[in-house]
């Protein structure tokens, strides 16, 4: 699919500086591409590969920062529990903290989200934490999701995004 490698390409130029920010399922994959690939293809992650947590971590690695918003690391931090349990939830647990909850080098950077700045239709139809993502798009940030609804309020917003499940079907992984 060249057309979507030129079109990564030039938004990796466009906001590889600034960050991208990810939503929840994409941030999902993304630490436990990193950090407990074994648990991929379980609970929330049962659709995901070795291959696309690979896929993820290398691209989400050529950006400066990891954006997120409270919403999103709420969620995530809350599936990820669910996903594995005993010491390997001991273990996850204390990797993500610093993360999630500090600001040292490597950690996600923190973007506010406005309520005022979100659209009450969009609000209705994507929930608080996607029409929060929406509002920040529409603000030039890019957004990487493999939510199919989300991504097209981002892009109708004439905002950036890159939907998740295209990268996996170019790479051939799904």
């Amino acid at each position: 699919m060249p057309g979507l490698e030129q079109q990564l390409v030039s938004l990796i130029a466009k906001h590889g500086e600034r960050g991208i920010l990810v939503d929840t399922n994409v941030l999902l994959l993304y630490l436990f591409g990193k950090l407990l690939p074994a648990a991929l293809g379980q609970k929330r992650l049962a659709k995901y590969s070795l291959e696309d947590a690979d896929l993820i971590v290398q691209f989400v690695g050529r950006f400066g920062h990891i954006l997120a918003t409270q919403h999103v690391l709420a969620e995530t931090s809350n599936l990820a529990r669910q996903i594995v349990s005993g010491g390997m939830r001991d273990l996850l647990v204390r990797q993500l903290y610093p993360w999630f909850c500090l600001q040292t080098p490597g950690s996600f950077k923190h973007c506010d989200v406005p309520g005022a700045s979100i659209d009450a239709g969009l609000f209705a139809r994507l929930g608080l934490t996607d029409a929060g993502l929406a509002s920040l798009v529409r603000s030039d940030h890019l957004l990487l999701t493999d939510d199919l609804d989300l991504y097209i309020a981002a892009v109708s917003s004439g905002g950036d995004a890159i939907n998740f499940t295209h990268m996996r079907e170019a790479a051939g992984t799904v």
